[in-house]
C-alpha cells in the first residue's frame, strides 16, 4: 500500500516533533504494510515550513535512519499547500513542490469557505489546470461547502482528484457521511492517513482498505489504497 499524505518528517509542522516520533510512525506503517510514506509537510499555515529546502535534508536523515534501523519503507516528499493568494506563482516557481518528477500532481489543502466554496475551489482548480497541475484535494470530506453532490461530481469531472481521510470512513460524522458517499459514488481516487504521529491518524492503511473491499470489492480497494497513488508518483494518468 502506498500513503500520500503524512506529516513523518521530524520537526517540520505539527506532525512528528523528532526522529525517534518519526520511525515509531514508520515502523507502524511497514508493520501495516504500507510500503511506500509521502512525506507532504504544511507549507506555512502556521504550523508549517517556510522555506520548503529544509525538506529534502529532512527526508535524507529520514531515509537514512530508516536504512539503519531496516524499517522497509520508501520514502518520498511533497508539500501540503493551503490555498494561498499567490498559488499559481507558487506552483510555476517550484515552491510547491509536486508528487512527481514531471511536477504534474500537487496536493492542495483547502480551507473552509464561505457558502459559495465550491465555486471558489472551482476557479482554483481551473487556474491550475490550466497552469498543468493536477490538484489532489487533501481531507476535502472536512469541508461543509461540499455538502451538494452536484457540487462534488462537477469539481470530479472539471479534473480535481479526492483524497479523503483514512479514518474518515468509519466516523459517524458529516465528514464519514460524505467520505462514505463519495466512495460509494466512484468520487474518491486515494485513501489516505493524513498521519501525525502514532496516536493522531495513525498511519493504518488496512482497515480502510478492508472495509473498501467489503464495500466496493477488491479492484476499487487496490485502486484507491496501491494503484492510483503508483501512477501518481511516477506521474501517469488515472485510468
Amino acid at each position: 500500500m502506498i500513503d500520500l499524505h503524512s506529516h513523518v518528517l521530524p520537526g517540520l509542522d505539527d506532525g512528528s516533533p523528532d526522529l525517534e516520533s518519526s520511525l515509531d510512525i514508520c515502523r507502524m506503517a511497514a508493520a501495516d504494510g504500507i510500503t511506500d510514506m509521502v512525506a507532504t509537510p504544511h507549507y506555512r499555515n502556521g504550523v508549517g515550513v517556510r522555506d520548503t529546502g529544509v525538506i529534502p535534508p529532512a527526508a535524507d536523515l529520514l531515509r537514512k535512519a530508516l536504512a539503519e534501523n531496516g524499517i522497509p519503507l520508501a520514502l518520498h516528499v511533497a508539500i501540503e499547500m493551503p490555498l494561498l493568494e499567490n498559488y499559481l506563482e507558487l506552483y510555476r516557481d517550484g515552491t510547491w513542490l509536486a508528487y512527481d518528477p514531471g511536477r504534474k500532481y500537487i496536493l492542495l489543502e483547502c480551507p473552509p469557505l464561505p457558502i459559495n466554496g465550491a465555486q471558489v475551489l472551482s476557479r482554483v482548480v481551473d487556474a491550475l489546470l490550466r497552469a498543468g497541475a493536477i490538484p489532489i484535494l487533501a481531507h476535502p470530506e472536512r469541508l461543509p461547502f461540499l455538502d451538494r453532490i452536484e457540487d462534488v461530481i462537477r469539481l470530479r469531472r472539471q479534473g480535481a482528484l479526492f483524497q479523503v481521510t483514512a479514518g474518515a470512513l468509519a466516523m459517524h460524522s458529516s465528514s464519514g457521511h460524505r467520505a462514505r458517499e463519495w466512495l460509494d459514488r466512484d468520487i474518491v481516487s486515494f485513501v489516505a492517513t493524513d498521519t501525525h504521529g502514532t496516536n493522531r491518524r495513525p498511519p493504518i492503511l488496512s482497515e480502510p482498505r478492508d472495509f473498501i473491499r467489503a464495500r466496493c470489492g477488491a479492484a476499487v480497494a487496490e485502486a484507491l489504497t496501491n494503484g492510483n497513488a503508483r501512477k501518481v508518483l511516477d506521474g501517469l494518468p488515472l485510468d
